[in-house]
């Protein structure tokens, strides 16, 4: 999805952030400002997946090990997840990174087709990268609430070979159970996980790399701009 940052987006942003920096409901704050700068779903997506308290952000941050630990580790990917952020990037869209470090995709992109090329791409990039990174042991866990994930499991393990994949009626508790590194974007898995990975990120980092937007650095020339044009 590409999204052109206008004014109002960037007001929104930080009105966002600081009445999360002062505790007031995530939902609450979200829908004040989209309602104050009249936001696109789109920008309000925006600020939904991107945009956190500086506690938080700042808590994730800690929490990401460096490519070269990952081989330390066992990797829990969260399938879905993974596999849709670098999907989107196939199909042409931007994604940000994140003020808690994270890349993400603003979820225009839903799996309608497991037979499409462009699913076994990304998978396949999804495995070269396990391969690159060595961790001792792989696991990616789908989500069965979501319609034919059997048909794309089937496809995975034709795919992956010997990586471990596993279908899971409450994904986000499976992944937080497995143990190891999570690669996962969810910011709610991402909190209760006590070492993270952004795949994702990663792999579009080595090969798209110009579709990754940095919103914090976006943010402070937008910001430095101002301030030499007043």
């Amino acid at each position: 999805m590409s999204l052109i940052l206008r004014d109002e987006v960037f007001n929104a942003i930080l009105d966002y952030k600081y009445l999360l920096n002062r505790g007031y409901n995530q939902k609450t704050s979200l829908d004040l400002v989209t309602s104050r700068y009249m936001l696109s779903r789109a920008e309000r997506m925006l600020l939904f997946r991107c945009v956190h308290s500086d506690v938080d952000a700042s808590e994730i941050c800690r929490k990401l090990i460096t490519p070269t630990e990952v081989s330390n580790y066992r990797m829990v990917i969260d399938g879905f997840n993974t596999l849709l952020t670098v999907t989107s990037v196939l199909e042409g869209d931007n994604v940000f990174l994140c003020d808690d470090c994270f890349v993400r995709d603003l979820r225009s992109t839903k799996f309608k087709d497991f037979e499409l090329d462009i699913i076994k791409e990304s998978a396949q990039k999804l495995i070269n990268y396990i391969n690159f990174l060595k961790p001792i042991d792989s696991i990616i866990i789908l989500d069965k609430q979501v319609s034919k994930s059997g048909e794309l499991k089937k496809i995975l393990t034709e795919l992956l070979g010997h990586v471990n994949i596993m279908l899971a009626s409450k994904a986000d508790i499976a992944v937080l159970s497995e143990g190891g590194v999570i690669a996962s974007s969810d910011f709610v898995i991402l909190k209760k996980a006590s070492k993270v990975f952004d795949m994702a990120g990663y792999i579009i980092s080595k090969e798209f790399k110009d579709k990754i937007l940095d919103l914090r650095e976006i943010i402070k020339k937008h910001n430095n701009f101002k301030t030499h044009h007043r």
